[in-house]
């Protein structure tokens, strides 16, 4: 069962194991009121069911979920793949994955993807977009990128550096 992708839940580790799910989440978060014994024994059958843990569940406990979406006009322009490869490259390298959403070049669509990613599942937004949306109300923070045509990959780099930078701050 090792080398199978698994999606053990918490609870399941908890029946395998035999112990309750409180001393089970304890001993993977290096609790110390579980003693070592039961830790190392908690943490071995874990790694033999290859459980991994639920980041989205973690996320909504801490209330921070490492999750940044991105709203592209559409991936198969080669400006804004060359966006989407530099904000990835962005985001990986400061412990952030990205979500990806497009716009189609509809406003009302962006509107849609904002409103979508309002749900606890991202810590923040980057828009990419030749007009700026009326930003309302929103849970997370927003950064908008005004993209032209005459743009070239270098100015829509450091706008991209700029944006991630400003939005990482805007999140703590």
């Amino acid at each position: 069962m090792k080398d199978l992708v698994s999606i053990m839940t918490l609870k399941q580790l908890s029946h395998i194991s035999g112990f309750s799910v409180s001393t089970v989440s304890k001993a993977l978060n290096n609790k110390l009121d579980i003693s070592s014994s039961t830790r190392k024994l908690i943490k071995d059958i874990a790694k033999e069911y290859n459980y991994r843990p639920n980041t989205y569940a973690i996320g909504l406990r801490k209330k921070k979920t490492q999750a940044v979406a991105v709203i592209i006009p559409q991936v198969n322009n080669s400006l804004y793949s060359w966006f989407l490869f530099n904000i990835e490259k962005l985001a990986y390298s400061n412990g952030y994955k990205i979500v990806l959403f497009q716009s189609l070049e509809s406003p009302s669509k962006e509107k849609e993807c904002i409103e979508n990613s309002n749900d606890g599942s991202v810590d923040g937004v980057i828009l990419l977009s030749k007009t700026k949306p009326l930003i309302e109300n929103y849970n997370h923070p927003i950064e908008f990128i005004k993209i032209t045509e005459n743009q070239s990959q270098e100015q829509l780099e450091k706008y991209c550096i700029n944006s991630f930078n400003a939005l990482l701050k805007n999140i703590a």
